[in-house]
Formats: C-alpha cells, sequence, structure tokens
C-alpha cells in the first residue's frame, strides 16, 4: 500500500477492496448481476481518487516545507546586537496578524520579539507594507541624489524578491486547491 496514504485512507481502501472482492465473487456465484460491474468500476476509481490525493497533498507539504525556509530571521539582540546567544523562544503575532518570532539572548537574559514575520504568508504583506513605507518616505524627505538612488536600487531588488516569494507561493496555493 502506497505510504502517503494516512491511516483514515488505508482503512477505507481495505473496505473498498473487501467490498469489490465480495462483489466479484457475488458476480461469478450469479448472485449479483451484470449491472453490478459498474460498481466494481466505480471502486477502482476511487482507489484512484486517493491515490492522486495522496500525491497532491504529499507535494503540497514538501512545498510548504520549502517555503518555510526561504524565509530566515537575521535576528539580532536589541541590547548587545549579537545574534550568536539567540535562542529560539516560541512564536507571538503581532497586531497585524503576522507570526513573528521570540528570542532569548542568553547573553543578556531578556526575551524580544522579532520584528519580521517567519513564513512566507505573512512575508508578503509585510515586505509589500515595508516597500509602500519606503517609497512615501523617499517622495515626501528630501534625500540627496545618491542616498535616493541606493534606496530605489534597494528597493527594486525587493520587488524582485517579493515577486520571487509571490510567484512560489500562488504555485503552492494553487496545488492545495
Amino acid at each position: 500500500m502506497d505510504p502517503l496514504f494516512n491511516q483514515e485512507e488505508r482503512e477505507l481502501i481495505k473496505l473498498v477492496n473487501y467490498f469489490k472482492k465480495r462483489g466479484e465473487i457475488m458476480i461469478i456465484e450469479n448472485k449479483l448481476g451484470e449491472e453490478y460491474k459498474q460498481m466494481l468500476e466505480t471502486c477502482d476509481k476511487l482507489v484512484e481518487h486517493l491515490q492522486a490525493h495522496a500525491k497532491n497533498r504529499d507535494v503540497v507539504i514538501k512545498e510548504r516545507e520549502q517555503l518555510k525556509g526561504m524565509v530566515r530571521d537575521n535576528a539580532q539582540c536589541p541590547s548587545c546586537k549579537s545574534a550568536a546567544q539567540l535562542k529560539l523562544a516560541g512564536t507571538e503575532k503581532n497586531e497585524q496578524g503576522w507570526t513573528s518570532n521570540r528570542y532569548k539572548c542568553r547573553k543578556c537574559n531578556i526575551t524580544f520579539v522579532w520584528n519580521a514575520p517567519n513564513n512566507p504568508w505573512d512575508m508578503i504583506p509585510y515586505v509589500e507594507s515595508f516597500v509602500d513605507n519606503m517609497q512615501k518616505k523617499l517622495e515626501n524627505e528630501e534625500v540627496d541624489d545618491l542616498s535616493k538612488q541606493q534606496t530605489m536600487a534597494a528597493l527594486e531588488q525587493m520587488k524582485g524578491n517579493l515577486g520571487k516569494l509571490k510567484r512560489k507561493w500562488c504555485i503552492s496555493s494553487k496545488n492545495t486547491s
């Protein structure tokens, strides 16, 4: 049996196979008419659909794990500015509903929440809001041309990375539906 199946799916396939075999035996013994052969085909289709579902679920789970690996925190302690002594202490949701990592600095013995989301589905709106805020600041503030060009180049790079993240997320979310 396919290792991708969960326990309920395995039990369902066992039941389907049992009733299929019983149906075949009953048709051979002439206890059921030939019109019940459609039931046997339906049993085969059900097993095929379960296999397709299990494969799709496995692909989605793998892509979700890959997406989780795309977002990395470059967290550092707000007190000592070090990342060497940080320990992941959990997660918290902020007022926007984004999930962020909570860290404990072993050197300073403080706990803090890193301000960036820890997953791609929250990272997309976070980066979009960050880019919008930076563009508004560039438009409103008087900044020299060199700094403005560097900031615009960084924003374009962020937009490119955001596009990659959106494409990857859209591919993954299409597989779930």
